[in-house]
């Protein structure tokens, strides 16, 4: 390929990235929860103890809120204070009135006693966060 050809190419494959780009862009802000309406949520409980459980066990919870606002509720994130503890929750809105969840998966590999593992939830709500709260024993 001669010289002018490669930049006409460059130039097309760059123009549709970035084109990629701002649309993904613009559809993402949209659903940030900074700019949606703000709503309020319910969770069945805020704190879960698995009791004594061994050394190397996975063991998982999974947290039930409701929304009790007037308004779609959209998750933004869930952060672990620890790598050990892996989120999983509700990626599509949750309607006035319905259920959503978080659920945490905590590796007790390498811990020993109480551990008390923390997550934060981020969402369009009054409050905008909202902390979970799990424990074990290991043994």
């Amino acid at each position: 390929m001669n010289v002018q050809i490669k930049h006409i190419v460059f130039g097309t494959l760059m123009l549709f990235v970035l084109s990629c780009n701002t649309n993904n862009g613009e559809k993402q802000e949209q659903n940030r929860p900074e700019k949606l309406a703000k709503t309020t949520m319910e969770f069945n409980e805020t704190e879960f103890d698995f009791g004594t459980i061994t050394g190397g066990e996975y063991v998982t919870h999974r947290f039930v809120f409701k929304n009790t606002g007037n308004a779609d509720l959209y998750i933004e994130k869930v952060t672990a204070d620890c790598g050990c503890t892996v989120v999983d929750y509700q990626k599509s809105a949750v309607k006035p009135g319905e259920e959503g969840f978080v659920e945490l998966v905590f590796d007790s590999g390498g811990y020993h006693g109480l551990q008390i593992k923390k997550v934060n939830v981020y969402a369009n709500t009054v409050p905008a966060v909202h902390e979970l709260t799990i424990a074990a024993t290991v043994q």
